[in-house]
Formats: structure tokens, sequence, C-alpha cells
């Protein structure tokens, strides 16, 4: 049997659940496939606004031509609604019910508030169009587990800021309902549900046939989608 790897995260459980053969691809042939320009789009800005982040608050510029719209929209419309940031990028590791779990929380935010003080938790994210609301929902509630056991401290709320790519691109939060009992008895579920896949060596291919294959990485290299499309397209 594959060994389990030393952790998952809230990309690989995303990545089993949609196609188990693409978490082989990618989780232990270790292929990192085709980067598609929303991912690339998507880190870069991600990177420029923890960059933002860490120096103070400060609004810098880019001269790249595939991100300066949206950090203007960064700069203008996200940055301001910061206040005191107690975590940027940091990383976490830890166990539920015995599985390993890693991640990287974006931010969190410290705020007043007529009580006192809440800890946000924020996400910064990029799309090309308004997404639906808690698409993001187990990532968030595994990032809220790793954000209070690093800063043990409950964490108040959790909020995704979304950057929308359309022509002119604008600001859309989403401030997400209460993370409660049930959503980390849900996530933990989840966790094993793919562990237990993973254990078993339930490598097929899930998502074939679905937006699934459009959007993979690893199409040029996958069997099953190229027979697929062999017949699809009446060339077999």
């Amino acid at each position: 049997m594959t060994e389990r790897p030393v952790v998952y995260s809230a990309s690989s459980v995303n990545s089993y659940l949609t196609c188990h053969l693409a978490w082989y691809f990618g989780y232990v042939l270790g292929e990192r496939g085709e980067q598609s320009e929303p991912q690339r789009v998507g880190i870069k800005i991600h990177d420029f606004a923890e960059r933002s982040l860490k120096h103070l608050g400060t609004a810098y510029q880019t001269d790249d031509p595939e991100i300066e719209a949206l950090a203007k929209v960064w700069n203008s419309e996200i940055l301001p609604t910061y206040r005191t940031p107690v975590l940027i990028e940091a990383s976490f590791q830890l166990e539920v019910n015995g599985i390993p779990f890693s991640g990287v929380v974006d931010a969190v935010d410290e705020q007043d508030v007529p009580w006192g003080f809440a800890l946000i938790l924020r996400d910064l994210k990029s799309t090309g169009s308004r997404p639906s609301p808690g698409k993001y929902r187990f990532a968030m509630t595994g990032y809220l587990l790793g954000a209070q056991d690093i800063l043990q401290r409950i964490i108040d709320a959790a909020q995704l800021d979304w950057i929308v790519r359309t022509k002119k691109p604008y600001y859309w939060p989403e401030a997400m309902d209460p993370i409660t009992e049930d959503d980390v008895a849900v996530f933990a579920n989840t966790l094993e549900t793919v562990a237990n896949g993973v254990a078993r060596e339930d490598y097929q291919p899930t998502g074939l046939g679905t937006w699934a294959c459009k959007s993979c990485n690893h199409r040029a290299i996958c069997g099953p989608y190229q027979r697929y499309q062999e017949v699809t397209d009446g060339s077999n």
C-alpha cells in the first residue's frame, strides 16, 4: 500500500475529492503539470499582497501587466480594511484524529469591536467571476484550526477577500458564517475519507468527463483522459 504523505493540506484534499487520479499524479508521482493562467495570476497577486502586509501595510506599485489592475484593487480597497495583522503567511501543522494536516494562514487581523478586540481570519483569492458563497469553507475551517493553534487564541470570524477579474476588476468581500463545531466535524470526516482512500490506493479517474478534466494540469500525461477524448471526438 502507498504510505500516507507526511501531511495533507486543503489543496491536496480538494485535489483528491476532484479526481483521485489527478491526486496520484501530483502527490505520489510529483508531477506539477502545466500551470494555468488563473493559477499564475493568483500566485502573483497573492505574493504582492503578502509583501505589502509584511512591510507595514505599504501600498506598493507593480509594472507587471498581468496583475497591475488587481494590485490597484488591493491597494485602494482591501489593504485599507486591515487594522493590526497579528499573523501574515504563517505556516502550521497539526493532527486531526491522528491525520496530519498543514497549511499556511494568509493573515489574521485584530480589529476593534464594541466589546474589545476581535481576531479575523482572512484569505485573499482571485476569480474570473463573482464566486458562490461557501466554496472554501473546508479550507477556511482548516486555516482557522491552524491559526488558533499558532496564536492559542479563539478566532472570532473568517472572511475571504475576493478580487473578481472582470474587465474592470473589483473587490468582493465574503464574510463567512461563524465556523462551528459541526464544521470542524465535517472537516475531520472529509480528511479521514481522503486519507482512507489514499491508504487503499484508490486512484481512479473520478473526474473523467467533468469540468475537472478541462481545468486539470495533468491532461497531457493522463491516459484515461486521452482515451476519453478519442472516443468523444469520434477518432477511435
